[in-house]
């Protein structure tokens, strides 16, 4: 069975909270000391940087994850432990749940009942049942089987109850997101299919009804990838969906819980694409760290880099960078894998049974600029399918998750050994409900330092990578200066923008540590 611990939870008592009409309250839970995935503790002297500032990527417990055929991957704390486990989906071989236990990952997926052995797809991790523990969706590659959710019982383990609540609709399916897009305190899923309409199941006390016609995201295109954020500044989530086999994008603004497809409008739509070109993966951060969210698709074709220019206008910035080569890319993550409070870009290149392809992780400069500082031990696994990072062992910087769907490739997990000091400069935040229950997927989180006006946005991830979702806290690396940080969140209820600001925080305090924002709603 699984096992269930709580992890510590404290008072930040040297915080101040801001009142803005709603109770902000801090807490911090982790683990006291990062480790090294060996079970050791990380505190003592760490190697440095590899060669001209590439980060050093060392393979953890090489053995267990060189299990071939890996589709998707996405992080969450399924057992309430306080740390990262890793759930990942196969073809070829049963798929797995990796129980992290103080850094170290052993499968546990036929104990808790997910270790289904059909072709998986897309999976994404939500509390759809709010009882304060992530449920578990999963997608398969074929139309014919009817996809699975996954109910987390605790001790009990996990139990599909897709028929029971209404979301087993099967399919060729791609991305889902758990998002609460119409306010109302619960999550609803949206999935993306390939062979068919989109999905988007409305949730009404943990049974679901797909309204997705009538709300007009019932995309007929062969849809892949898929974000949901704020694209226009409304205060409500819109959609973003990245379609495939020369079909255009779509931009689906959120009008009310109805929706318009703006993307032609808005020049975001991709059109004149042949068949063999398309958009596969997408991510959303803030990457000119201006305050507001910006979005890559990767993509078979020229990948596009979707600059946030304010009131729904989007510039493609990729062009005269090293983003925008056409790598048959499939999928790719922000994160700040240096911690220099710039964040950086992982890109897959899949393509089966080519041997010359490989992905790229790009260094964000500044400014506009990116060089692939990819490292050499990424290089030498080629090509892979999915990304996801996470700091699973609390360091401080953020570690390396691949899928590859290669019948010959691993899905290797790689440690990010930054030295120590550069791992303490950074900050993770979560975000909770009064009852303590992970929520606010959508919510977008502002990091500020007075001191020098440093500013840098996160989105609580609503899907990315390959066909995955995550429910993990936002990373923050912190360039180098003095100072407290204030921290706001902004989210989206009962058809208004709520916001809610934490100022005099010390990164510091909360190494190995998430700093929790404790929301007062529901």
């Amino acid at each position: 069975m699984i096992h269930h611990r709580r992890g510590t939870i404290a008072s930040a008592r040297t915080a101040r909270s801001s009142l803005l009409g709603l109770m902000l309250l801090v807490v911090a839970c982790g683990s006291e000391a990062g480790t090294d995935g060996e079970g050791e503790t990380s505190d003592g002297e760490r190697s440095a940087s590899g060669a001209e500032g590439i980060p050093e990527l060392v393979a953890a417990q090489a053995e267990l994850f060189s299990t071939p055929g890996a589709q998707t991957n996405a992080w969450a704390d399924a057992d309430g432990d306080g740390d990262l486990d890793l759930f990942v989906g196969f073809r070829g071989a049963a798929n797995r749940l990796y129980r992290n236990d103080r850094g170290v990952f052993v499968d546990v997926a036929g104990e808790v009942g997910l270790a289904d052995e059909a072709e998986t797809r897309a999976a994404a991790w939500g509390d759809y049942d709010l009882d304060g523990d992530p449920d578990l969706y999963v997608g398969y590659a074929a139309g014919d089987r009817p996809n699975r959710l996954y109910r987390n019982d605790r001790a009990e383990g996990f139990v599909d109850v897709a028929m029971e609540v209404g979301v087993s609709r099967g399919g060729v399916t791609r991305q889902p997101s758990w998002i609460d897009f119409d306010g109302d305190g619960d999550l609803d899923l949206f999935v993306a299919f390939r062979d068919g309409p989109n999905a988007l199941f409305v949730n009404d006390g943990g049974v679901f009804v797909d309204e997705a016609e009538d709300r007009g995201v019932a995309d007929p295109r062969r849809s892949v990838g898929a974000v949901w954020f704020d694209m226009d500044g409304d205060a409500d989530l819109d959609l973003f969906v990245a379609n495939q086999n020369g079909d255009e994008d779509g931009v689906f603004r959120n009008e009310g819980g109805r929706f318009q497809d703006v993307a032609a409008a808005w020049g975001m739509n991709q059109p004149g694409r042949t068949e063999a070109q398309g958009s596969v993966g997408v991510s959303v951060s803030d990457h000119d760290n201006d305050g507001d969210l910006d979005l890559f698709v990767a993509s078979y074709g020229p990948d596009i880099l979707w600059e946030n220019q304010g009131g729904g206008r989007f510039v493609d910035v990729a062009p005269g960078t090293p983003l925008a080569g056409d790598h048959h890319s499939v999928a790719a993550a922000w994160g700040d894998v240096d911690n220099d409070g710039w964040v950086d870009l992982y890109v897959n290149t899949f393509v089966s049974g080519e041997p010359e392809a490989r992905d790229f992780l790009f260094r964000n400069g500044g400014g506009g600029s990116f060089e692939d500082m990819t490292p050499p031990s990424v290089l030498e696994r080629g090509s892979s399918h999915g990304v996801a990072w996470a700091d699973f062992d609390f360091d401080g910087d953020i570690d390396l998750s691949l899928a590859n769907n290669d019948p010959s490739g691993s899905h290797p997990l790689y440690l990010n050994r930054l030295p120590a000091a550069a791992g303490q400069r950074s900050l993770q935040v979560g975000i909770v409900d009064r009852d303590g229950r992970w929520s606010r997927a959508g919510a977008t989180v502002t990091l500020h330092r007075e001191a020098d006006g440093y500013t840098s946005s996160r989105l609580m991830s609503t899907g990315g990578g390959y066909a995955s979702q995550g429910m993990t806290p936002a990373h923050f690396g912190l360039p180098p200066g003095e100072g407290t940080l204030s921290i706001s969140v902004v989210w989206f209820q009962n058809g208004a923008a709520r916001n809610a600001t934490v100022s005099g925080v010390q990164p510091g305090q909360f190494r190995g540590q998430w700093l929790m924002l404790q929301l007062g709603v529901d």
